[in-house]
Order: C-alpha cells, then structure tokens, then sequence
C-alpha cells in the first residue's frame, strides 16, 4: 500500500492537494486533522524533566571527563 501524507494550506474552505505521478490508486481516503498551531518551544522547555537529576549529573561528570582527558599527558 501507497501512503502520502502532506500538511496543506486551507484557503476560503478548499484545499489543493498533489499526488505524485507514479501514484495509481482510483480511490483513495482522506482523513482530514486539523493542525493545533501552537507556540515554537525552546529545547529547554521540550525535554525538561525527560531524565532524571541523577541521570543528568552522571552525563554530566562524564562530559567533564571527557573534556580534561585532552588535557593529561598521554606518553
């Protein structure tokens, strides 16, 4: 099965949509969702709280380490 999704533009009650040549199907059906525009979030605000204080201080220590190992002499 064939599937395209596309996110059109409503204009005065009409929509527009393009279907790619290769696309054979006689009938098709459209589902039609409306798009909920809300405000364009930061990443901070996305994913806050998405690991725990403890996971967070973990990652962290490690990047610190990571950084410092440039800085020790190897030889």
């Amino acid at each position: 099965m064939q599937v395209i999704r596309q996110i059109v533009n409503v204009k005065d009650n009409f929509l527009h949509v393009v279907l790619p040549a290769d696309f054979k199907a006689k009938k098709v059906e459209i589902i039609i969702l409306p798009i909920d525009e809300q405000k364009k979030m930061r990443n901070s605000e996305r994913f806050s709280g998405a690991i725990s204080k403890e996971t967070a201080e973990k990652i962290n220590k490690h990047i610190n380490e990571i950084r410092t190992e440039w800085e020790r002499d190897i030889y």
